[in-house]
């Protein structure tokens, strides 16, 4: 019996371990909006940082796709990337995060990633021009480990996320998230979005307020819930009135930050989309920091963790010729 007791003891300590409910963060703060002007007419979109440099992928142009800027002036030390026919040319480019030091672009309609470094200039060096990806299908979805393996969720073709390298025709494994039975990914109340670094996989629900951190062979370390009341069903009548939870984060070596709404996409915007929150956790899923973005909302965004600054495009490109920065105080390295 008191081996029973004991064994019964371990799991629960197990199971408390890799779930936790109604957890606090030990810093709260508001955080007010700067903006960082850029050079030219821009339209930022994506964004990526390898310090000391900064890059952005702009929207508004065929040429100059791509910008590197210094972070100690914010000084635009060199643009690179066009879109055509050529085999060095882009058609549809998408700029990942990463944990690499160089840059990846992926080319969704060539099926292709382009590697980049970066000299002391701040000028792009190419890594050997574009790889394909023997795995055909959406190259948009993937986040990269290192440089060859990485994950992807499969959005419509399985409930899962595929783990692969740019060699594979197809999974090497497969970690199942959503029911099956439900083919529209957006409307499954189990949807989120998968990020990947090094050492962690980390998925987080767009309509749960739940975030799983796993390690790159999709192990559970720990699932951070919190109550919050997502739907039960979601359609294409309801779908912009449902409160959403998480809508995009960054992992990066330190830290994962996550941005959530806690509101419906009709009330976002219904505010300008302003007031939304930074949740930080370390990579093994404990609570750091939780800031009130007071200004507008980074749709999508990467963080500097040499000065802990956040760099973010403004969603619809607004404000143009501008990256919103929100500098995110008590974090350590």
């Amino acid at each position: 019996m008191r081996i029973s007791h004991f064994i019964l003891m371990l799991c629960c300590g197990l199971i408390a371990a890799c779930s936790s409910a109604d957890i606090g963060f030990p810093r709260e703060e508001t955080l007010t909006q700067e903006l960082m002007p850029l050079h030219g007419i821009t339209n930022p979109i994506r964004v990526e940082v390898k310090h000391p440099f900064l890059i952005l992928q702009n929207l508004k142009r065929t040429d100059s796709l791509f910008h590197i800027y210094d972070l100690t002036g914010h000084v635009l030390k060199s643009a690179f990337g066009v879109i055509g026919q050529g085999p060095d040319d882009f058609v549809s480019p998408h700029l990942y995060n990463t944990p690499l030091s160089d840059i990846l672009i992926g080319d969704i309609n060539k099926n292709s990633v382009h590697r980049f470094g970066i000299n002391e200039e701040g000028q792009p060096v190419s890594r050997g021009g574009a790889k394909h990806l023997n795995f055909i299908y959406d190259v948009y979805s993937a986040a990269f480990i290192n440089d060859s393996l990485y994950v992807m969720d499969a959005l419509y073709i399985a409930p899962c996320v595929y783990m692969l390298t740019l060699q594979d025709e197809m999974p090497r494994k497969s970690w199942q998230y959503r029911n099956p039975d439900i083919m529209d990914y957006y409307i499954d109340p189990d949807m989120g979005n998968v990020y990947a670094g090094e050492s962690r996989i980390v998925f987080c629900y767009g309509y749960k307020k739940q975030i799983d951190f796993m390690d790159t062979d999709f192990n559970l370390i720990k699932r951070v819930k919190f109550k919050f009341a997502h739907p039960v069903e979601v359609n294409s009548q309801n779908e912009g009135d449902v409160k959403t939870s998480y809508v995009y984060a960054y992992l990066g070596k330190r830290y994962l930050y996550a941005q959530f709404f806690g509101t419906s996409w009709k009330e976002h915007r219904a505010r300008s989309t302003r007031g939304t929150f930074l949740e930080v956790f370390d990579l093994d899923g404990n609570p750091v920091a939780r800031y009130h973005l007071e200004g507008r909302r980074p749709c999508h965004f990467a963080v500097d963790e040499e000065t802990f600054t956040l760099y973010g495009a403004g969603e619809e490109g607004e404000p143009e010729d501008y990256l919103l920065v929100y500098k995110l105080k008590g974090l350590s390295q």
